[in-house]
């Protein structure tokens, strides 16, 4: 199976970002009147953001 990487080094480490942007368009569908499609919209912002503000400080 050959040795465990970290999670920083492994292919799994940008599922975070799609996680949390799934998780941030449901809620926005859920707790608004807004449409599904302006929901992922809002769900990929916070997914890209979120990537971004973790490249800037290092993390990836």
């Amino acid at each position: 199976m050959g040795e465990l990487k970290s999670f920083r080094e492994s292919r799994w480490r940008y599922s975070q970002f799609v996680i949390l942007g799934l998780i941030a368009a449901g809620l926005a569908y859920w707790l608004s009147p807004l449409g599904g499609l302006l929901s992922l919209g809002i769900g990929g912002a916070v997914g890209i953001g979120y990537l971004l503000l973790e490249k800037k400080r290092g993390v990836i």
